[in-house]
């Protein structure tokens, strides 16, 4: 309660200061933001693959500062990291850093480029209920995404003699960029795959398709007190995954928080904020709050690895 306190503070401070700087003598300044790190409305862009750990933290924030408004827009990665350079969102919420080139526009602007890493996520790999192969080594994957793989039977236990499909959120998603720049992949027209609209959309399909195989991001299933996460993971199968060689049984992981934490899963990623905004605004107010402790739980209920504060892990032996 301590630290809430001493951070509601610190907005006020910053408040009053940026307010302050709308001023040249006795009158407004036209040109002054009129946004403070907790009053104002700003839009942010989100990958699609984070909407419901962003859902969570807008909710969150807004409860706590009711002079806030945040517009989240979800939308394939490039798209929302365009937004952003086109002045069309002050925040992303995305998966890498940006390129070179992206990062100019910032310097054109003479705005300093600010990325914070926010969670540790998971690509989860998810088969049909009825599909009884579950277990799968990032080698498989690889040769999936690169055409060598392409029934069920070449690397499944008694698998089907059914064909993989691929299915991905987008064609322009960062699930499936994050596979291609894994396995060293430059083209897209190289992976043969299915794009469907979004995350929620593949689910669907590999409710409906026995022999797919889809790729979303983990915070859809992960939620255990969210009846949405809940129903979509009753639904299907979540893969376990491993990078051993020879693996046992034992080597394959679930793309769950207690493997993320300890870096067992090995399809990780990190969820980043970038933020382009020249003044100390509600940007930079709605990215302390996620990166804070308030924040950070809310990423450890959503099943994600908070990235900016330490978390506890206890083993317990139950029957002792």
């Amino acid at each position: 309660m301590k630290k809430y306190i001493k951070f509601v503070s610190a907005l006020g401070v910053l408040g009053a200061l940026v307010s302050s700087c709308g001023y040249v003598g006795n009158h407004p300044n036209e040109n002054a933001p009129t946004d403070t790190p907790a009053k104002g409305e700003i839009t942010v862009a989100v990958d699609e693959s984070f909407q419901n750990i962003l859902d969570a933290e807008k909710y969150a924030f807004e409860q706590g500062y009711k002079y806030t408004k945040i517009n989240v827009v979800y939308k394939p990665e490039t798209e929302a990291i365009n937004m952003m350079l086109n002045d069309k969102a002050r925040l992303v919420v995305v998966a890498r850093e940006l390129t070179e080139k992206e990062k100019k526009v910032f310097e054109d602007d003479r705005t300093v480029y600010r990325s914070y890493k926010f969670a540790g996520d998971a690509l989860a790999l998810i088969t049909n209920k009825a599909n009884t192969d579950t277990l799968i080594t990032v080698k498989d994957v690889e040769a999936i995404m690169k055409g060598k793989i392409k029934k069920w039977s070449e690397f499944g236990k008694g698998g089907a003699n059914q064909e993989v499909v691929l299915v991905f959120d987008n064609s322009n998603s960062s699930n499936l960029t994050f596979l291609m720049d894994k396995f060293g992949i430059g083209k897209k027209d190289k992976v043969p795959f299915f794009a469907m609209k979004s995350n929620k959309e593949v689910i669907e399909y590999v409710k409906s398709h026995k022999n797919a195989i889809g790729v979303i991001g983990t915070n859809w299933i992960s939620d255990g007190d969210d009846p949405a996460s809940l129903g979509f993971i009753k639904d299907i199968n979540v893969m376990s995954v491993t990078d051993k060689a020879n693996p046992t049984k034992e080597d394959y992981y679930q793309p769950f928080g207690y493997n993320l934490a300890l870096k067992k899963y090995p399809l990780t990623r990190v969820i980043k904020c970038i933020l382009k905004e020249s003044h100390m605004g509600l940007g930079t107010g709605f990215i302390n709050y996620m990166c804070m402790d308030q924040g950070q739980l809310i990423v450890l209920k959503g099943g994600l690895l908070p990235l900016t504060r330490p978390i506890q892990i206890r083993t317990v032996k139950i029957g002792e």
